[in-house]
């Protein structure tokens, strides 16, 4: 990153100051969380949360949690999955995703049961989780990729965990509650 960059302020809540499509100075955001419309262009910019996909695994009465093994949040409880790539169905980067950590076939359960924002790393990007329930059809899981360890959990369990993000252990609480 150049020097110049590097003094430029950013946060993921701060609107675009220059349009990405022309490099026209962005007008004012008309209100809190508004696009910034550029001048030349017409186009309105605004910074939207990036799409990140979770699975609650069920086994007998249990749930599958991973250590994460990296910043953010290394040694934290975290749910297989991660980031979406362009234009990727949630469904088909979940299945993805918890191949690339763990190493085994999933099959997804259902629709989306959670929907939550969430602020991911240091630099606080926003992030839409969308959480699924999933069983495993293919493999035994074994950390790979950004995954430390994984463990097993019960429900009487989930109130004492480290988890690094709130929602995946309300996710977890909805997927083995539907279990009992």
């Amino acid at each position: 990153m150049t020097d110049v960059a590097q003094k430029v302020p950013f946060s993921a809540t701060e609107p675009y100051r220059f349009c990405p499509a022309d490099g026209a100075r962005l007008q004012v955001p008309r209100h809190e969380g508004g696009g910034a419309r550029c001048p030349f262009c017409g186009r309105s910019w605004y910074r939207n949360p990036a799409p990140a996909v979770g699975a609650a695994i069920v086994r007998d009465g249990r749930a599958l949690v991973a250590v994460r093994a990296h910043e953010p949040e290394k040694g934290r409880l975290d749910l297989p999955g991660g980031f979406l790539e362009v234009g990727e169905h949630p469904a088909d980067g979940l299945v993805r995703e918890v191949r690339e950590e763990l190493g085994v076939k999933i099959e997804i359960a259902s629709g989306p049961i959670l929907l939550a924002t969430f602020v991911y790393g240091a630099g606080g990007e926003y992030g839409l989780a969308i959480g699924f329930e999933a069983c495993i059809v293919e493999g035994e899981p074994r950390p790979a990729d950004d995954v430390a360890e994984i463990r097993w959990i019960s429900a009487a369990e989930l109130d004492d965990l480290d988890f690094a993000w709130e929602h995946d252990r309300e996710l977890v609480r909805m997927a083995l509650t539907k279990e009992e």
